[in-house]
Parts: C-alpha cells; structure tokens; sequence
C-alpha cells in the first residue's frame, strides 16, 4: 500500500467555523456555548392541521420562502427575509398561530480525528470477537445499512460489491426519476447537499465509516468490514469540508424512510457526526422513524454527556444508540466522551484501518470510527436472526459486550461490544439507572426509568423503592412516559414530596442504589 497521505489525511480535521455562520440564543440543551447554524435560514414545524394555502399566506406575511419542505414532518426549511436575524425570524414564526416551533438551521460536523496513517491495524474487528462471530454469520445482502456522511465513493473495490443499488434507476431512463420517489438516478441513494441521486464522497469521511461496516470479506483486498456481505445506502449531506445542515440531515432521514416504507429492509443508520445543540426538528425526524435504529457517535471532546449534552446521540429517544471510542488496550480513548447515563456501549474507535476514496485505505480515530462497529454488529445480528426488530437487536448489541474496566462508571452498560457475544447471547444480564432527577423539585412531576434486559429480551418486573417506604412499579408499556413498548426501558410517573430522596431501582436481573439531596 502507498504510504505517503499524512498531508491528505491530516486535511480532514474537524471542520473550524467559517464564514456564513451565526450565533443564536436558543434552546441547546446544556451547551455553554450556542452552535453554530446557516445564516436567513430557518427550520419551521407548523401545527398538523396547517393548509398549504395558510403556509403560503404566512410565508407572504413574514416576507419568508419555503426552500424545502419536510411533507409527513408537517416541516419546512425557510428562508427568512433580508436584514431579519434568525433571532428575531424564530420570535417571530413563534408567535404565529399556525407554527408549533421554529429554530435555526444548525451546522453539523464529522466527529473523526484523524491519526497517523503509517499505523495500519485492523484490531477493531478482533477486539470485538468477529472472527468467531463469523462462523455464524458473515452477513446478508438482504440487510441495508444507510450511512449518513459525506457519501461514499462507491467505486471502490472493497465497497462496491456491498453497496446498495436501486434497481428501478439502474436499469432506467438516465435523468429520470424511474420509481418516483423524487430523487433523479439515485442509484446508491441520495445526495442532499445538491438534492442530486449522487451521493459520491469528496471529503473521505463516509467512506471510511462504509468500510468499517461492510468492507467486502474474502475477496484478497484491503481490509473486512463487520460484514462481509451487507448493503450500503449512501446519503450525503456533509459537504467536502466535513461539515452540513440540520436540514440535510433530516432529508437524508426522510429518504431513507420512504426506502424503508417501499420494502427496503434498512436495518440502522449510521450517524458519526454531531455539534450543534438540541434540535427539536431533528429529534422529531429520528422519532419518526422508530423502526430503524439510529447509531450515534458520542463525540469527541472528552466530555461527560450527562451533564453536557451531545447532540444527535443526547437525543432521549428508545432508538437511539450513543457510542463511545476504546482502544486496542480496552481503554476509553482520550478524546471520547462517556456518560453513565446517556452512552449505551463502548467500540474500538482508535487509529482504525478502512477504506477511503480512489482506492485507497488509512487509519483515523474518534466516535466516528467506533459507531460503524456497532452499526455493522446491527447488521449482522439482523443477517442471523432476520425476524428480530430494532428491539431485540438493540438489546443484543447492549448484553452481548465484555466488560472492561475502564468503562464500568463511563457508559450505561459498562461493555464493549463483542459480535459472537451478540450472536450467540445467553442468560446475558444488563441492569441501569437511565433517568432521575438531579435536582428534586417537590410537588413537581418527574420520571424515573431504568434498563433491564436479558439478551433480546426485557427482564420484569421492575420496581423503583423510595426513602419514606413507597414502592412504584416501573412499565414497559410504550404509554406515556414510557417511549415504547417492551424494548427493556422500564418507566414510571412520580411526583416528589421530599427534596432528597433514595431510590432503590430493582429487576429479577440486578439492582442499584441513587441518591440525590442528600
């Protein structure tokens, strides 16, 4: 292999803010300093009874126009009119009757950091036990993973067999859109940084992440992926400089749901990307989807994502799984965040060996590097047990890691993943806190929930104790709170009457105490 591409790789550092960027005082969760987002843009969520006709007449009366819109999220992106600041535009679609929220159009950012391409490994896929993993299965072509990216250069030799083709566009008229779903020749998915069928990488990024899940196996080049045999979908909405829209994102989500929703059997995206603050509009796009599992990169800051939240993996949604980076020692890697309570499992995330574009391969590190992991064990779990869902394959990637030391008190399960573990699952116990208060509120309503599962499967019942001697039982009933029903998050309504408090969280699986006030 050649080996002179420091220079090239070392390009690919994390995205600096540039010109064309703003700040907004905004909701962003626990972010100390407001993302960035695109200058005169908006993303506006109106009320679902809203006609065509009175968003037309509301963009006539804010001097707005609609540049994109989001059909089934009742959503659009908008171009606010000039000299108006995205400050006093969000005030303003706020205050109109017929909007139920409107926020900036946030810049997200590949979360890779690169490192020196000389170190070739590919100990990843050892780490996690795929050798052994594959006398079960090497993976299907029935299986389709989408990667969320700067697209992916589908020409490469160790990805093209494994990319996902839209048969009614190969096999069609060039410059028409065979099956109508809007886009034109969208052969390997979509690109919607040109709202083009061509989703070809000219940042490297996706292409990276693509071969970690499903570099070709067994064909005498470069490297494996988790699966040897798997389907790729590209969506480009990173530019060449590594960085993209909220409202990119959430096309990007959108086609894949309607692939979905045409008998694409699109098992999880893979998300290795983040930055911004919380964004009402994306949490509501990945909420839509909930039959497709969204792997997230935790990121790279070297932060605790309980108590600063990273975003998209901070988003409280039952498919959403936050991924931390480990080492080739089972460390946690120095730049990566961790969370008790909000990064599900850990994965190899450091100086990882896979594909890049024009034929070539070099090793990068970070969240980005360790989410492909999980999103090809998503995939391969799916290849062995076809009839499971997003639940049971959730669940088995969470019970069937190891348990190093150095992610005990770091992730919600305290593993990192471990495919043979996955694949071959048994009486594979995981119990955790998930939510409570950090601050107790008398009188004012909170919820308490908790994982319990038992490899594929929820562990009930659980039941969650208090210092004054009650006892609450927990649901996994998908009835509010509780976001959905049997996927092992047990939940429960409470309202304090003590500003300190002992809970007691119990499961025939385990047991933990979490004290708050005192």
């Amino acid at each position: 292999m050649k080996r002179g591409w420091e220079r090239f790789v070392c390009s690919l550092l994390m995205v600096v803010l540039v010109s064309g960027y703003g700040y907004a005082e905004v909701k962003s969760g626990s972010n100390a300093t407001p993302p960035p987002y695109r200058e005169g843009e908006l993303i506006v969520k109106y009320r679902d009874h809203v006609s065509e006709a009175r968003r037309m007449a509301g963009h006539s009366r804010h001097g707005s126009k609609r540049k994109k819109e989001f059909r089934d999220l009742h959503m659009e992106q908008v171009k606010i009119r000039p000299g108006l600041s995205v400050e006093k535009a969000i005030r303003e679609f706020e205050a109109d009757g017929d909007v139920e929220y409107a926020e900036p159009n946030y810049v997200l950012k590949a979360t890779n950091v690169p490192t020196d391409p000389k170190f070739y490994s590919t100990w990843g896929l050892t780490k996690i036990n795929a050798p052994a993993a594959w006398d079960n299965t090497t993976g299907s072509a029935g299986v389709v993973v989408a990667v969320i990216d700067s697209g992916i250069d589908y020409n490469h030799p160790d990805l093209k067999a494994n990319m996902w083709v839209n048969q009614s566009e190969l096999t069609g008229r060039p410059g028409v859109d065979d099956d109508g779903n809007g886009a034109v020749d969208d052969i390997y998915g979509y690109n919607a940084v040109s709202n083009s069928g061509n989703p070809m990488d000219d940042n490297g990024h996706g292409t990276h992440v693509a071969g970690t899940i499903g570099g070709v196996g067994n064909n005498g080049i470069g490297v494996a992926g988790v699966n040897w045999s798997v389907r790729i979908m590209a969506c480009k909405f990173l530019a060449a400089s590594g960085s993209g829209y909220t409202s990119d994102a959430i096309e990007c989500l959108q086609y894949i749901k309607k692939m979905k929703s045409r008998g694409v059997n699109i098992v999880a995206t893979n998300n290795s990307w983040g930055g911004a603050g919380y964004s009402r509009a994306l949490s509501d796009a990945i909420n839509a989807q909930r039959d497709i599992l969204f792997i997230a990169a935790a990121g790279n800051a070297a932060s605790n994502n309980d108590t600063t939240a990273t975003y998209p993996a901070g988003y409280n949604l039952p498919n959403v799984i936050p991924v931390a980076a480990t080492t080739s020692s089972d460390g946690l890697a120095s730049f990566s965040n961790y969370g008790r309570r909000s990064v599900l499992v850990g994965a190899p995330g450091y100086s990882i060996l896979s594909t890049y574009p024009n034929n070539r391969y070099v090793s990068m590190s970070g969240t980005s590097m360790a989410t492909p992991h999980v999103a090809g064990l998503a995939a391969l779990i799916k290849a062995k047990y076809p009839t499971q869902d997003w639940r049971g394959i959730r669940n088995l990637i969470l019970s069937g890691g190891d348990r190093p030391v150095s992610l005990s008190a770091k992730t919600v399960t305290g593993r990192r993943i471990n495919a043979f573990g996955s694949l071959t699952c048994a009486d594979s116990r995981v119990f955790s806190a998930l939510k409570y208060p950090s601050i107790i509120q008398p009188g004012v309503a909170t919820t308490l929930s908790a994982l319990s599962i038992n490899c594929a499967n929820p562990a009930g019942p659980v039941t969650v104790s208090l210092s004054g001697g009650e006892v609450m039982t927990m649901r996994d009933d998908g009835v509010s709170p509780d976001l959905a029903a049997g996927d092992g998050v047990f939940t429960v309504s409470w309202i304090p009457v003590r500003a300190a408090e002992t809970f007691y969280f119990s499961s025939p699986v385990g047991a933990e105490t979490v004290t708050v006030g005192k």
